[in-house]
């Protein structure tokens, strides 16, 4: 087997079905697999990945229910995976036809590599969303020492992700630029594939983004507990806070144009994130299980 996709799933009826469509148009499917993790799904998502077992004859349904967090989902898929490329995405995105194959491309010249998001065309008409275009080229203030990419356009050699002993599930979030990182510092290689896009699903509706950005501000803190040694040593590391998720600078605004600017429902939107992921990151003890990672390790 050349390459195992693997998608954790918890409760994603409504979505799974076109990415496993998407999957299974794929220009490159022969020799690879499908794995659905289900991480203890109450609804139909395990009847649904096995209706498309016809379209995609390698499909596995995991049963990824005995340890809970997209983190461990995409663990035990990966162990029951056959494939020596590992390829991750979310049952909530598209892939666009040619996904699989630059993403495997991809792999023949790094370790590791990431592709690009796309969220424009899952974006519901009339929803409430933040105003900026979420990337897959993440860099972090606190430590911009290595590019990152997220998990939802994800692939990685197996045998670099079983030696970085896979993803890190006491991360609430961050799991992904963790993993990038360690990758990096162990000396394993990463690359961009430009082509390699992932149509997004933006998160809609005040509670869904402020619950998302206080999540998010979880993981930072928890990544800048994990990386306190290597951040401190960094001289281009910076005490800045991320506000945004891989976004651009927001342009400088007159107070009267950024108060008219808090009054539209995208303005809200972005409000909502910026308190949530504040709130998570300094009013939570998310850290408290984190252990700081070593430099005599590197």
């Amino acid at each position: 087997m050349e390459v195992s996709v693997v998608i954790p799933a918890w409760n994603a009826a409504e979505t799974l079905g076109e990415q496993l469509e998407a999957l299974s148009a794929q220009v490159a499917l022969a020799g690879s697999e499908v794995i659905v993790a289900d991480n203890g799904s109450s609804d139909a998502t395990a009847d649904i990945a096995r209706s498309w077992a016809a379209r995609i004859p390698r499909l596995r349904v995991v049963d990824a229910s005995s340890r809970r967090g997209p983190s461990a989902a995409r663990n035990i898929g990966a162990a029951a995976a056959r494939g020596r490329l590992l390829l991750f995405c979310d049952a909530d995105d598209i892939v666009v036809p040619e996904w699989l194959a630059l993403m495997t491309a991809g792999l023949a010249e790094r370790d590791l590599v990431g592709g690009i998001l796309e969220t424009r065309s899952l974006r519901r008409p009339g929803a409430v969303t933040v105003s900026w275009e979420v990337t897959a080229e993440i860099h972090l203030h606190y430590w911009p020492r290595f590019e990152a990419t997220p998990t939802s356009n994800l692939g990685i050699r197996r045998v670099a992700f079983e030696r970085l002993g896979g993803f890190d599930e006491a991360l609430i979030t961050g799991e992904d630029v963790d993993l990038c990182w360690r990758a990096q510092v162990a000396g394993f290689s990463f690359g961009r594939v430009p082509g390699a896009v992932v149509r997004s699903r933006p998160r809609a509706g005040l509670r869904a983004i402020y619950r998302q950005a206080f999540t998010y501000g979880k993981g930072h803190r928890q990544l800048r507990k994990k990386y306190a040694e290597y951040i401190a040593a960094d001289p281009e590391a910076h005490d800045l806070h991320e506000s945004l998720p891989s976004e651009a600078a927001p342009q400088r605004r007159s107070v009267a144009a950024r108060m008219g600017r808090i009054l539209t429902p995208s303005g809200c939107a972005d409000m909502m994130w910026r308190v949530g992921q504040s709130l998570g990151e300094h009013a939570t003890r998310a850290d408290r299980n984190v252990e700081t990672l070593s430099r005599a390790d590197e």
